[in-house]
């Protein structure tokens, strides 16, 4: 297909000109070549299968197994929210499909950025017995500050509220995965609980901010929707983090650092 194939229709050129939105071509480019991150993803469940095998409990993993978790895990989160973004604001204004809000095209292109390192850092971690992700970065690895309402214009948030969903179906997920892992060793069982009291608090925010949502809402309710949504959307991207290196969760919202350790070898 030449590139003039692909060039948005001429009614979506002249209505993104009259909103001042901005071609959405880069970001597209960046979501065709998020292939890595689901071939990184079946890496993860092989790996998975092969612990289960030899009946090791995903948190018993070695560190080479925990970072490939944690870093498929950010490398997915970082790649649907960008996608989930795209496609909510094409389906909310298709006669601007190909193009989106400066505000939306900068969010997206956060959410883009950070993911072929992460798939980078999974590779090395699926190949080597000897790479820890907490050698490489600070963790947990924090989530791209999300533009604010007035920031942005309203079909903005909804695709926001649109992509945590994506995100919320991926850790439950990874809460399935762990979950069928089996009952973890008696140390673990303390941040089973509290990452399980997290994730329904987390869970708790995000569907109050999508039941607030009314297509004729103000700038007001927009702002409490964002109140609920932004910590919710942090918090489950933490979580993920959480289950791939369990010991993490005694960060979360205290002022100790965690001391990161884990043993090498399969």
């Amino acid at each position: 297909m030449t590139s003039r194939a692909r060039r948005p229709p001429l009614l979506n050129r002249l209505t993104a000109r009259v909103r001042d939105e901005v071609p959405a071509v880069q970001l597209e480019a960046f979501e065709r070549a998020g292939t890595g991150v689901f071939e990184l993803g079946l890496l993860v469940e092989q790996r998975r299968d092969e612990l289960t095998a030899r009946g090791v409990h995903l948190w018993e993993a070695d560190a080479a197994s925990a970072s490939l978790f944690l870093c498929s895990w950010n490398a997915r989160v970082h790649q649907a929210l960008g996608s989930e973004l795209l496609a909510a604001d094409a389906r909310q204004d298709p006669r601007t499909a190909g193009f989106v809000p400066p505000a939306t095209y900068r969010q997206v292109w956060t959410f883009f950025a950070p993911v072929q390192e992460w798939v980078s850092r999974g590779r090395r971690a699926a190949v080597s017995d000897d790479f820890w992700i907490g050698h490489e970065v600070e963790l947990p690895a924090a989530l791209p500050d999300l533009t604010k309402p007035r920031s942005a214009p309203r079909k903005h948030l909804k695709g926001l509220l649109t992509a945590a969903d994506a995100v919320d179906q991926l850790l439950d997920q990874a809460l399935g995965a762990v979950r069928a892992s089996g009952p973890p060793a008696a140390h673990w069982r303390a941040n089973a609980q509290r990452i399980e009291e997290l994730a329904a608090q987390a869970r708790a925010s995000l569907h109050y901010a999508q039941g607030l949502w009314h297509p004729q809402g103000t700038i007001e309710l927009d702002a409490v929707i964002y109140g609920h949504l932004q910590p919710a959307l942090v918090l489950e991207h933490a979580l993920g983090q959480y289950l791939a290196l369990p010991e993490l969760v005694h960060g979360y919202r205290t002022d100790h650092a965690v001391t990161l350790r884990r043993r090498r070898g399969r």
